[in-house]
């Protein structure tokens, strides 16, 4: 089963990475992706971390982002899992990532860890998981902080999941990480995939993409400065002869 992560450089304009997430995710299905993932915040300007408008953010992007999204996935052979956007729901703002097939929304999953600066802006957390049941394996998502806590790794895998999307941003708060310790070591105890998904500016902060095995990364990004597919093949029958011998 391949995957591929879009790991991608973010820009100040949204056109742009908008017409970049698009050019990418056609380009992974056209290699035979089954899965392909963008990263957390993708569509939003490089510079958004300063900007606590959620209002306005949303209404900017958040139509056009879901239209690329649905449009996407209708034209192509993969489930796409949206990276993420700011969803208003309810009154409240959220930080949610949609998961796509076939032109429509199949779920989403809203993020239950804040950041500092997620918490300053005044975001909601979620507080629902879901696993999506899918030909080709069982699928769960996280979003960013979300690993930091192992009871959310450890909840999805006993709802079934084999496969965790984790799209990824790591702020300029987040402290310098060099390769993938914390995401290597879920992925081991709790016997998953997690396919971490990043962007280029944030390779040194431990938003560098990889595809995690729970017997190691099978591949990543480096010090990437220009966008880049990431791609694996996921070898589920491994990982079932592994969970079902423990």
């Amino acid at each position: 089963m391949q995957v591929s992560l879009v790991h991608m450089q973010i820009s100040e304009s949204m056109e742009k990475n908008l017409e970049r997430a698009g050019q990418m995710l056609y380009r992974a299905a056209d290699s035979g992706s089954k899965f392909i993932c963008l990263p957390e915040y993708f569509a939003f300007p490089a510079s958004v971390e300063d900007n606590n408008q959620i209002e306005k953010i949303s209404e900017a992007i958040h139509d056009q982002a879901v239209q690329l999204l649905r449009r996407v996935s209708k034209e192509v052979d993969a489930y796409i899992v949206g990276g993420t956007i700011f969803e208003k729901y309810r009154g409240g703002y959220y930080n949610t990532c949609l998961f796509l097939r076939h032109g429509e929304i199949l779920g989403k999953f809203r993020k239950m860890h804040r950041t500092m600066w997620e918490t300053k802006v005044g975001l909601h957390v979620g507080s629902t998981f879901r696993v999506f049941e899918t030909e080709f394996c069982k699928a769960g998502i996280l979003i960013c902080a979300d690993v930091f806590y192992p009871r959310t790794v450890r909840k999805l895998a006993s709802l079934g999941a084999e496969v965790i999307f984790l799209p990824v941003s790591a702020s300029r708060t987040h402290p310098p990480v060099k390769g993938h310790p914390l995401t290597e070591k879920r992925a081991q105890e709790h016997k998953v995939f997690i396919l971490k998904n990043g962007n280029t500016r944030s390779n040194s902060r431990g938003g560098n993409s990889a595809i995690i095995s729970p017997w190691g990364i099978i591949n990543q990004a480096k010090e990437e400065l220009n966008t880049k597919i990431i791609s694996a093949d996921l070898d589920m029958t491994k990982l079932r002869k592994l969970r079902a011998s423990t």
